[in-house]
Order: structure tokens, then sequence, then C-alpha cells
């Protein structure tokens, strides 16, 4: 066995060990680990391949758009790697984003205006609900999404949005809150930033972060509505905001000037503990993601010249794993999941105009 091998095998071990001890203490009843992936490259669509995994890892949940423009929702068997089921959503809209509950009973889809409510286990759409008009003076436009978040015990979706826009003009972005019992938007609060990120929810479900050109804002959402706490400092073009599964660290990946760096944040006072360079020169890092056990951070990385990677770091320090790179079929990647196993990647990706792919990678 190689050193490689037997570095993979002691995490696989931390991480299975990990996920059972979060069942055990969150049902109080032992519950079997979760499944691995069968390596595989499994075509879903025409374009724009967005996974989400279920928390048994059995079923991989893929946003995709088809030929003639419309959205759909592939169920994949991650280990036969055959797709059993498929949900229509409509005509695609220039921005797509998936979120699946802690439970996995519901997938939420933002298509560009609306949210889309799916039941992942009859496999029906539920509701279908048009996002509030955004505050704007007479001819500006809405912004678009740019992210979509579900809370720990699945009560609120957290809908991010660009600022309204005129000729050269952008006014702030928001936070959207949606109540999944009512099946409505309830609420909203404007972040500091005119160009918005992603969001992350802390396991406790009352702090939320957003990331924006303006920074990494802090929402706390203990309210009747989400309240903006303040933008940590030395965060700004930090878009992509993420949490380690026990929420004691916050990573932000930014973009930008400042492309290929990320910042690790304390959110206990809200600062910037250490800002690390990713990789070296300009890079477009996107999708972050944190294994089960919270050692590692992956993102992806769309390169024309070197071709596209899946990159490992270590999610204390920032440190790279080259050995750990991953370079999947697929020309642009659009998404990444890690699996609830702890070292299975699902990787969405789109091989020139016209094939997208779900290509599942045991790292």
């Amino acid at each position: 066995m190689s050193t490689h091998t037997r570095v993979k095998a002691v995490r696989w071990t931390t991480a299975i060990a990990a996920a059972a001890v979060l069942a055990l203490t969150s049902t109080g009843a032992e519950a079997a680990a979760p499944v691995s992936g069968t390596e595989a490259v499994i075509t879903v669509g025409a374009r724009g391949a967005l996974p989400v995994v279920s928390p048994d890892g059995t079923k991989a949940y893929v946003v995709a758009t088809e030929a003639d423009n419309t959205l759909k929702v592939k169920v994949v068997d991650t280990r036969s790697g055959a797709i059993t089921g498929q949900l229509t959503l409509g005509t695609t809209a220039f921005s797509v984003y998936p979120a699946l509950s802690a439970d996995g009973s519901r997938l939420y889809v933002v298509n560009g205006p609306q949210l889309t409510v799916v039941n992942t286990a009859a496999l029906t759409a539920v509701a279908t609900v048009a996002l509030p008009d955004q505050p704007r003076q007479a001819g500006w436009y809405p912004g678009t999404p740019s992210g979509v978040a579900v809370s720990p015990d699945g009560a609120t979706v957290y809908v991010v949005q660009n600022g309204p826009t005129a000729y050269r003009q952008y006014g702030p972005g928001r936070v959207l809150a949606f109540a999944t019992a009512q099946q409505a938007f309830t609420a909203s609060v404007q972040v500091p930033g005119s160009f918005t990120g992603t969001a992350a929810v802390r396991p406790n479900g009352q702090d939320v972060y957003v990331g924006s050109s303006s920074g990494v804002s802090h929402l706390n959402t203990a309210g009747a509505a989400p309240t903006l706490v303040g933008t940590i400092a030395g965060t700004d073009l930090d878009y992509r905001p993420v949490l380690t599964p026990d929420g004691t660290r916050l990573i932000a990946v930014a973009d930008g000037y400042k492309g290929g760096q990320a910042d690790l944040i304390d959110p206990a006072t809200d600062t910037v503990t250490k800002h690390v360079a990713l990789t070296s020169g300009y890079t477009s890092l996107t999708n972050p993601q944190i294994s089960v056990d919270g050692t590692r951070l992956y993102v992806t990385n769309d390169n024309y010249d070197s071709g596209s990677s899946v990159f490992s770091f270590d999610s204390t320090t920032g440190a790279a794993y080259p050995a750990e790179t991953v370079s999947p079929d697929e020309d642009q990647l659009n998404g990444l999941a890690v699996g609830p196993d702890g070292h299975t990647l699902y990787i969405g990706g789109t091989i020139g105009s016209s094939v997208a792919n779900l290509q599942i990678v045991s790292n």
C-alpha cells in the first residue's frame, strides 16, 4: 500500500467515525455509516450540472439543463451510476442554485426569479414560488440570485440576491428568508455589497454568513426576520464562505483580483485569523466544500490552459495537498459536492456546450 493510499484509508476511517458519532448524537441511536459512491461518469444533460448528495450517500440529485433549455433534476444511484428518476422544473433561467435539506427530504432549486420546492421521496414539485420584487427605483432591474442555503432544522431557506441595477449603477444586495412550513417568503435583509455570492449557515441555525463584493456579512436569524450584525473586516471580494461541520471555523474563498486567495475566519469573534494564498497568481476558485471530518477544503478551478481541476487544501492552514488533486474529464466545472462518507467527490461539469456530466471520484 502506498503512502498516499494509507493516508486516504486513515481519512476514510476518521470521516466514517465522525459521521457515525454525529448520527448517534443527533438521533440517540446508532446509524449505519453512509455509503461510498462508485467511480463513474454519468451524462445528465447538455450543460450546467449541479450536484447535491443525500445524507446516506445513496443518491445524487443533479440539476442540469437539457439541449432544449429545460431544467431537470436527475436522480443518480451513486453505487450503480444509473439515473433512477427525473423531474422537469421548467425553462432554465440565467442563474440556477440547488440546496438539500439536512434530512434529505426536500430539494430547493433557485431558477432565476423563482424557488421550487421538491419532495425527494416522491420526486415531485411541491411548490414554485416567485421571489418577491426587489426594492428599486423606476427603470432599475432586479438583481440575479447568487446562492441558496437551508437552515439545519429545515425551517428556513435563505436565497441570496445581487443588488438591483441600472446603467452603471448598482444597489445593495439582499438575503430573502423562505419559511418552509408556510412555503412563502416572509422576510428580507439588505447586505452592503451590490454583488453577492453564496451563504453558509452555522449548526446553531442562528448565524448566516453571506459573501459579497464588500466582504462577508454576518446575519443573525434568531428573531422574526434576519438582521445584519456586521461585515467582517478584510474580507472584501470573499464571495464564497463555507463552514466546517461543527461551525467553529469559517473559510471565505475570494474572487476578482483576490482570486486564488481565502480568509480563515473565527465565527466566534468575526475576525480573520489568517489570510492564505491557496494558489499562486490569479485563479478563479469556486464551489468550496468541506469534508465531513472538517479537515479538507475542496474547490474547483477552471483553467483553459492546464485544464479543470479540483484542489484539496488543509482547512486549518490552507496548505495544499497536490497528491489529492483531481483532474476531471469535463472542460468546465459547474458544481461540487463531498459525499457524507468523507472521501467521495461528486463533480458536475460540461464538455463543450452539449454534454453535462456527473463525475464520481473516490479521493
